[in-house]
């Protein structure tokens, strides 16, 4: 019996052995390459200096031109929130978001596939309500 637990370990050995971390692709970010090719951005929201949302409701990401166009509330200061999104799996974006940004003007952001081999631009535009 011993040694029936011993082969069967030494063969589960040999067969999950030859796989390593190191055979899987990474880009420059340590972030995992996959064979996915969606790209798009699916929600954004802004956080003032409370870590609150400074959004009013209809924010509307358009995933076909490439936009999103977002009302923040009467009397935020919009050169100084943190806009935060979500992406599709396996995606990510240039630049970072989650730092203090300015949108007094419309700002661009790059979502990149999986697979890396899609790149679609963002323009983001933020108005301030009863402006």
């Amino acid at each position: 019996m011993k040694k029936g637990i011993i082969f069967f370990l030494f063969i589960i050995s040999v067969v999950f052995g030859n796989q390593s971390c190191g055979d899987t692709p990474i880009d420059d970010d340590g972030l995992l390459i996959t064979d996915r090719s969606e790209c798009y951005m699916s929600m954004f929201e802004l956080m003032g200096p409370d870590n609150r949302t400074v959004l009013v409701s209809g924010t509307v990401v358009d995933t076909v031109n490439c936009t999103v166009v977002a009302t923040a509330k009467f009397g935020t200061n919009i050169k100084h929130v943190k806009p935060y999104c979500s992406l599709v799996t396996d995606a990510k974006l240039e630049p970072a978001m989650g730092v203090w940004t300015d949108f007094s003007q419309p700002c661009q952001y790059t979502v990149i596939s999986g697979n890396r081999k899609v790149k679609k631009t963002y323009t983001i535009t933020v108005t301030v309500q009863g402006q």
